[in-house]
């Protein structure tokens, strides 16, 4: 029986990774800097904090870290605050989750500021129990470090916690570290290495009486 439940945020609850798909190159552009081929893939398992360091060695930017990543965040602000969506079903989704007593807690890359007004504009911060963030831990989601702590402030045994995700990497480390793990299709991930690699596999939200029947 499922106990609690750690959520990612871009591509599985939020409607956003259109925007991060080319959120380095556009950043890089701004600066009058192209993007080399395959960036993208460099970025996307890495918190903020970890891209603007990415950025500034690999390119040779004058910029300091945290200036990089303060424009980095200027440049994707304006997308939370007024054009990100939830995805179809989430928002109910987590709802029955709360209606039954089961914490839900939110496990992202993306830096608190921005989430935090992403959640306030679709809904579902009230529907979370906390907010946590790879940058704020100082961690990836290629280590299960993140999980672990959502875990530990929610008190559930590892074997009845859900991780839901949509990035093959981040469901690949809580499917190994022992969680049980729902992947969660979105178009900019690889779909079949996400089925390998998951208890459950959502192809959207709305379905929360399937999925609790068998949690």
């Amino acid at each position: 029986m499922i106990q609690g439940a750690i959520f990612d945020a871009d591509g599985t609850l939020l409607d956003s990774m259109g925007m991060w798909d080319t959120v380095g190159e556009r950043y890089l552009a701004s600066l009058g800097v192209t993007a080399r081929p395959g960036l993208r893939q460099i970025l996307f398992p890495l918190s903020l904090s970890q891209c603007a360091a990415y950025l500034r060695e690999s390119y040779g930017l004058s910029l300091s870290v945290d200036a990089i990543e303060v424009g980095i965040n200027g440049s994707i602000r304006s997308f939370y605050c007024e054009q990100v969506v939830c995805k179809t079903g989430a928002k109910e989704f987590l709802q029955a989750l709360r209606e039954r007593g089961i914490p839900a807690v939110l496990a992202t890359a993306t830096d608190r500021a921005v989430m935090m007004e992403g959640l306030r504009r679709t809904g579902l911060l009230p529907l979370l129990d906390a907010v946590y963030t790879c940058g704020e831990l100082g961690v990836d989601k290629r280590t299960p470090a993140l999980f672990h702590h959502a875990r530990a402030q929610m008190g559930t045994a590892i074997e009845a916690t859900w991780v839901f995700e949509d990035a093959v990497h981040a469901a690949q480390t809580a499917y190994q570290a022992g969680y049980r793990v729902a992947g969660v299709a979105d178009p900019y991930s690889d779909q079949e290495a996400l089925k390998a690699t998951c208890h459950w596999y959502l192809t959207d939200w709305t379905d929360f009486a399937g999925f609790y029947q068998q949690a």
